[in-house]
């Protein structure tokens, strides 16, 4: 047999172990698949920002390009018999006051010559002239007349500084006219200015090659004519033919740096627009709270160890009892015995168990021949009768108080012996073969069968030795009567058995031992399943009658002959039908009628053989 402290060494550090890789493992694991959803949501949420702001700032610049150039068709319709240009200028004068980017006016006739040329500040002043200036071989002229539109490249106004582009619309009839407008692109640049993304961020829209429009950080970066087409997202976006939008995770910026870019094209005039942020600003909330869930995931897992090892000691504390505990146990009645042949725990288990089994068996035996001795000594003295009748009492009393000391202290080494059993029969600590299996059953059932013998010994004993008193509060009889269906409820449905409960609702708080009464209710309620048929219902009712509180259980079960209804409220005493169960002490209604009596109350049965039985008792209504 294994010694406590080797036994200790063995199931301690075997269990902290199990229990540390476990508990590490799942907590490692959840904050591992935690922190990259986290940074996968994060991730996607910037990106879907980005591109909600490229996507934005292209749509109120395309609306703006689009707007001119059905206003610049429109205006471009030819305008027979007109040679002095008056009509023209007219619908210049029009155009000029519904578009006010428009810097100025050209139109060109069909020989390229400039015929009537405005400003937007000189729409009063209209420059209607001759015919003169040959402007046929213009990029302008000889595009709009072959694409219809032309776009033509952003530079910099010399008087104030911003940025502006010639768009060109050819008439509507072929071989006429081009109308070319001077456009301020300020709305542009407002637009990539509204597309800036935090503090951080920035945005910025190119041209086909690459060539910067404008830029919400640096708009110098337009008066130094810098091209772009160098960094690996504009030549993502350039290069891509079909796709009009996209997000580009590994981009950098004109120093080197990561960043975080989405970008969407512009047709017309297809230009494309840009929002980025770097990678280290776009991240860092997202480092931030990994680098916190680690911290977190390390103290769990601390207090993980360290509870572990707190619960592996209150485990193997009970076991290194047992042998000591054991070696205690001095009544009893058990016949059974384990026969097992392996010295290991389960060994040395099942011996105590034997030892404890075989001490009980010898305390009772010789408790009983004791009382028996006492009992014949005063028959033959009927001169001491009085006083061979207090020995007897005292006697009595002796053994009531020495079942509930020893009832008392068999409870916990069971506890033990059942808890450690489960433990042993479930293989948390290692696999066991099918014999040891057999036996740990064995020790499972002797065990609880033997706990609730001796559960209901240790309460008689204790109501017979005077040692119970009351814990009298207001508590709801409502509630202790659902709380005990509760209880037996599952067995009942495993059984087929339903139980109903009906409560006058005069009948609420009493007064008395909450938990007593619902040790009483209990009793009854698994006797009442017990013997009921399957398919039938046991019936819970309370009421207030003749000045007491009176709680019946109903069942339609084989019924207690009028002989035996009297006799089954003594101490290991059954009815006919109740032997034929397989389980049972005949100490729960004894126990439950103590407890009623104790309370000032009554308890008895009313049946009929095959009519079910219905058990009753009542509380005085000065309890309440």
């Amino acid at each position: 047999m294994a010694t406590p402290a080797r036994l200790h060494q063995r199931l301690v550090w075997k269990y902290v172990a199990v229990v540390g890789l476990l508990v590490a493992a799942a907590i490692v694991s959840v904050g591992i698949s935690e922190s990259y959803f986290s940074y996968v949501d994060s991730k996607r949420a910037k990106t879907e920002a980005e591109a909600d702001k490229a996507s934005s700032a292209a749509i109120s610049i395309r609306q703006f390009i689009e707007e001119l150039g059905s206003d610049l068709e429109r205006v471009a319709r030819p305008i027979p018999g007109d040679p002095g240009g008056t009509e023209r200028e007219r619908s210049f004068k029009s155009l000029f006051l519904r578009q006010r980017a428009i810097r100025a006016l050209t139109y060109l006739d069909a020989t390229g010559t400039e015929c009537v040329h405005t400003y937007s500040n000189e729409i009063d002043e209209i420059n209607s002239r001759t015919c003169d200036g040959d402007r046929s071989n213009s990029e302008e002229f000889r595009r709009a007349r072959a694409e219809q539109r032309y776009f033509g490249s952003v530079a910099l106004s010399q008087s104030d500084g911003r940025p502006h582009m010639n768009i060109a619309v050819a008439e509507a009839s072929p071989g006429e006219g081009v109308i070319v407008a001077d456009v301020d692109l300020g709305s542009v640049t407002d637009a990539i200015l509204r597309a800036q993304l935090g503090t951080a961020g920035y945005a910025y829209a190119i041209d086909t090659n690459g060539q910067v429009i404008a830029h919400t950080t640096n708009k110098s970066l337009v008066l130094g004519d810098t091209n772009l087409r160098a960094l690996p997202q504009v030549r993502a976006a350039l290069a891509s033919a079909v796709a009009t939008r996209g997000v580009v995770t590994d981009g950098r910026d004109p120093e080197g740096k990561e960043v975080l870019s989405a970008w969407e094209r512009v047709d017309p005039p297809r230009w494309w627009v840009f929002v980025e942020e770097p990678i280290s600003v776009a991240f860092a909330p997202i480092e931030s709270a990994i680098w916190r869930t680690v911290g977190l995931l390390v103290v769990f897992l601390l207090l993980a160890i360290a509870t572990s090892v707190l619960l592996a000691r209150n485990l193997a504390r009970p076991i290194e009892t047992i042998q000591v505990a054991a070696a205690k146990i001095g009544s009893g009645s058990l016949d059974e015995r384990i026969e097992v042949s392996s010295r290991d725990e389960l060994g040395a288990l099942a011996d105590e168990f034997n030892r404890m089994a075989a001490r009980l068996q010898a305390s009772y035996s010789g408790l009983e021949q004791q009382v028996q001795e006492r009992t014949q000594e005063l028959a033959s003295a009927l001169a001491e009768l009085d006083e061979k009748s207090r020995e007897l009492e005292a006697a009595s009393h002796h053994k009531s108080e020495f079942l509930a000391d020893m009832s008392h202290e068999l409870r916990t080494p069971l506890n033990a012996i059942s808890g450690f059993s489960q433990v042993l029969r479930k293989q948390l600590l290692g696999e066991i073969n099918e014999k040891q299996a057999e036996y740990l059953d064995d020790i499972l059932a002797s065990a609880r069968h033997l706990l609730s013998l001796i559960d209901d010994v240790l309460d008689l004993a204790k109501v017979e030795a005077g040692q119970i008193e009351l814990e009298v509060t207001p508590f709801s009889l409502r509630v202790a009567l659902e709380r005990g269906v509760v209880i037996v409820r599952e067995r009942a449905t495993r059984e087929d058995v339903r139980i109903t409960l009906s409560s006058d609702p005069s009948v609420d708080t009493v007064t008395g031992d909450e938990r007593r009464i619902r040790q009483v209710v209990f009793n009854l309620l698994s006797n009442a399943v017990k013997f009921a048929p399957a398919g039938s219902t046991v019936d819970v009712a309370a009421a207030r009658l003749d000045g007491q509180v009176r709680v019946s259980v109903r069942d339609s079960g084989p019924g207690i002959a009028p002989e035996d209804q009297e006799r089954i409220f003594e101490e290991f005493q059954q009815a006919a039908a109740g032997k034929e169960q397989r389980e049972g002490t005949g100490l729960g209604l004894a126990l439950s009628k103590r407890l009623v009596e104790l309370h000032g109350g009554h308890i008895w049965v009313d049946s009929e053989l095959g009519k079910g039985s219905t058990f009753v008792f009542t509380l005085p209504l000065q309890h309440m």
